[in-house]
């Protein structure tokens, strides 16, 4: 027999919750409670919860920033580990520091800190970050991109942790980057990465960062309400043109609407629930897929309860 409360010994004070809300770990803001959700600082904080959580057989997933996913209204039966650091330090799973012409930064570095962090120095090629609310490690998995870029432009080695103990680095070249996708082995859980970036004028790469900024405030809503693109593009299109034609921007179930804003996100009014999400995007995709003929596919993560 074991008790999630037995993880409290492994992490510092704080950094182990049991039957923890799970809607305040998600951008979109809904979903149930996780029998544990666990605060890992360290690779090694990160061993020691996977090996626990193996050797009982308990299943276990791995969360950045919350967004991209969303939880099931009955949570999630095991261990919840989320990877997000607000003040980068080093020996952390959250370093973050440049090296002549690359970068290297944790898996828990927010993509919008790497932007500026490197626009201090006058690196540039990841500017298109700063909108993207979503952490280094999950970001690479899904080959995150805006305004014409891919992290996979930058990328020149990432740091993997097998389960259970092997921490190894690959290089870029050896992964296969498509969009929103990589080969990346989905049981390795990304702990870090080195980008090779491009001199340039530190005040020019800041007026960028602030464009791409003002141009998601206007054009998509809150990052604290929504969990992001709902669906992929599909080749040569965009999934909120074919919304938007489709008739469904301002759709809503319950709680959640299609925005008004954006048609390819869905927004949480503040009474969502993961129930009203999973209907409203049926009716979405069905609708285009009558007027438009085409099948759109879910970008976002829909999480059931027994997810391993």
């Amino acid at each position: 027999m074991y008790s999630y409360a037995d993880l409290e010994g492994l992490l510092k004070p704080g950094k182990v919750r049991l039957n923890e809300s799970m809607a305040r770990h998600t951008t979109f803001r809904v979903g149930g409670r996780a029998d544990a959700l666990c605060l890992p600082e360290t690779r090694y904080d990160l061993l020691e919860v996977i090996g626990w959580a193996s050797l009982r057989g308990i299943p276990w997933l791995l969360i950045g920033n919350g967004s991209n996913v969303i939880f099931d209204d009955e949570g999630f039966r095991g261990i919840v580990i989320k990877i997000r650091g607000s003040n980068p330090a080093n020996d952390t799973l959250w370093h973050l520091n440049k090296d002549h012409d690359l970068i290297h930064a944790g898996a828990g570095v927010s993509l919008a800190r790497l932007a500026w962090f490197s626009a201090a120095y006058g690196m540039s090629g990841l500017e298109f970050g700063s909108g993207i609310p979503g952490v280094v490690g999950g970001s690479i998995r899904g080959n995150a991109g805006a305004h014409n870029c891919e992290l996979s432009q930058s990328i020149e080695s990432i740091e993997l942790l097998i389960p259970p103990n092997t921490i190894t680095t690959i290089s870029a070249a050896d992964v296969h980057f498509s969009y929103r996708h990589t080969d990346i082995d989905p049981n390795a859980i990304i702990t870090g990465a080195v980008f090779r970036l491009i001199p340039e004028e530190p005040e020019l790469i800041r007026d960028r960062i602030t464009s791409f900024t003002e141009y998601r405030k206007q054009t998509q809503p809150s990052a604290d309400q929504s969990a992001g693109c709902m669906f992929k593009n599909p080749s040569g299109d965009s999934a909120g043109r074919l919304i938007d034609l489709a008739g469904c921007k301002g759709w809503h179930v319950g709680g959640v609407k299609v925005s008004e804003q954006h048609a390819n996100f869905l927004v949480n009014s503040g009474e969502a629930n993961t129930a009203d999400t999973h209907r409203l995007i049926d009716k979405v995709r069905d609708r285009v897929l009558i007027e438009m003929g085409i099948e759109l596919e879910l970008e976002v993560r829909i999480l059931s309860p027994e997810v391993a």
